[in-house]
């Protein structure tokens, strides 16, 4: 999930939503091993031998479900999902945040939502995986933040798991968990500003916090505090050389170019703009190596150099 993909249409959905929503939403959730697997093929690439599959229904049972949140049920617990080859276009009804996490394994863990708590209404059934794909502890994280009744004791909790979380899931959660709650740009800030300066965070991390903030610009979101939020980002772009998240962070701010140039023009927008334009030009002027990032300055500074 890097700012490259919001820009082709799906910034709402990638910045917005994520698993803490279906989390919320659900009474019960459960997880365990896949148990019973099966693989009903609904299409293949070609009739014959040499046809792959394409499109099928991966199915199985929990035979002993451990609870993560809810009220406890017994197994086994039927589930069924709909998977599809990578050959084939995205299904446009998938969420972005549901198709990192791959399909199932007949040897792996699943994690089942029974939003009534009811083991014989058909479950949403997610596969688990380990490390960043490790879906049962990131759901347990956010079952355990999202229990704290204190609004301001929640935040918090949030605040310090964009930097002290053990992957780059939990703090994409957090991010996302932050701006539903209403958190001021004058808490975020200092965190947003540790994680795209230090060189402990890795570079997915901190391209999509780099996009998120110049969405959340564009959406008003710290309307008052959008100068400064453009300042954070104009400060984290100046100061990486990695051509590989430079041109991510170019992409995130077309974002915000494109907010300043939506007609009718408005003025308050404009320095905006400006701050962009001027860490560019500074940067472009310290030489670019790559072409491909050398070509996209130049369209930049078409586009939205002369206004």
């Amino acid at each position: 999930m890097v700012p490259t993909v919001a820009l082709n249409g799906r910034a709402d959905q990638i910045y917005r939503v994520g698993p803490e929503d279906l989390v919320a939403a659900t009474r019960t959730i459960v997880a365990g091993p896949v148990s019973g697997y099966a693989k009903d093929v609904l299409k293949y690439s070609q009739p014959g031998p040499d046809g792959f599959p394409l499109e099928w229904i991966a199915s199985g049972r929990i035979d002993q479900p451990k609870l993560v949140k809810g009220d406890a049920v017994s197994g086994p617990i039927p589930f069924s999902r709909t998977e599809r080859s990578f050959f084939l276009p995205v299904d446009p009804e998938a969420l972005v945040w549901e198709r990192d996490f791959g399909d199932l394994s007949p040897t792996g863990q699943v994690v089942l939502f029974l939003s009534d708590g009811d083991p014989q209404q058909a479950p949403k059934a997610l596969p688990s995986g380990r490390g960043e794909q490790d879906l049962i502890e990131l759901v347990k994280g956010i079952v355990e933040i999202q229990a704290i009744r204190d609004p301001v004791q929640q935040r918090q909790a949030w605040l310090g798991s964009l930097t002290g979380a053990h992957s780059d899931e939990v703090r994409r959660v957090a991010l996302r968990s932050l701006v539903h709650v209403g958190t001021s740009w004058s808490q975020m800030a200092p965190p947003l500003k540790v994680l795209l300066s230090e060189p402990g965070f890795s570079n997915n991390i901190k391209a999509f916090a780099f996009g998120f903030v110049a969405f959340y610009v564009t959406e008003g979101k710290w309307l008052k505090e959008n100068s400064a939020a453009t300042d954070l980002l104009c400060q984290a772009f100046s100061s990486q050389r990695q051509s590989s998240l430079e041109i991510q962070y170019l992409q995130s701010f077309k974002l915000i170019l494109r907010y300043t140039a939506e007609e009718p023009l408005i003025e308050s927008r404009q320095p905006l703009r400006r701050s962009i334009m001027k860490s560019l030009e500074l940067r472009a002027s310290l030489g670019v190596e790559d072409p491909t990032l050398g070509e996209e300055y130049k369209r930049i500074r078409v586009q939205y150099g002369n206004r």
